[in-house]
């Protein structure tokens, strides 16, 4: 009797420690987890958040670098229409943002650059023409050297917004 009381008490003990020990073991269990659920999440929201802080900066010196082509070509569109082209080095900063266009660009903008590049220099080649005449085959036939270049830009513009 003695021995069947000695297995019975160590019977209901290895149950109390099996007891413990898997609680104790749930309770880690539960701790890896949440603590790998928050790290995951934290994680992942550092990492959306960074993804859109740089998409914003490279829309952000986009949207600089084609202003800043629009006023150079702008400029020397408006002075090829009454000069011819003494100076080839004056095309110089128009072909330097074309080069960082070409760096950064889409396709569809990288060509409208060159397009309205190769407008100016035809421009340059031509005879000086007048005001009234230039504004004559504006209204007429709207046309605008610029366009097809905006257009892109802002085709541009919308696709990498939607990213954000």
């Amino acid at each position: 009797m003695r021995r069947f009381e000695a297995l019975e008490r160590r019977r209901v003990a290895e149950a109390t420690m099996d007891a413990a020990i898997i609680t104790a073991l749930a309770a880690v269990s539960g701790s890896i987890v949440g603590g790998l659920a928050s790290f995951a999440t934290t994680y992942f929201t550092q990492r959306n958040q960074a993804h859109r802080d740089f998409l914003s900066r490279d829309v952000a010196h986009r949207e600089e670098l084609y202003s800043q082509f629009i006023k150079e070509a702008t400029n020397l569109y408006a002075d090829s229409l009454d000069k011819t082209l003494t100076n080839p080095a004056t095309l110089i900063g128009m072909y330097s943002l074309i080069g960082r266009i070409r760096l950064i660009g889409s396709d569809k903008v990288l060509l409208a650059a060159e397009k309205v590049a190769e407008t100016i220099v035809d421009s340059y080649s031509s005879p000086p023409i007048k005001f009234e005449e230039v504004y004559k085959v504006w209204r007429e036939e709207h046309a605008d050297p610029f366009k097809e270049f905006t257009e892109a830009c802002r085709d541009e513009r919308k696709l990498m917004l939607k990213l954000l």
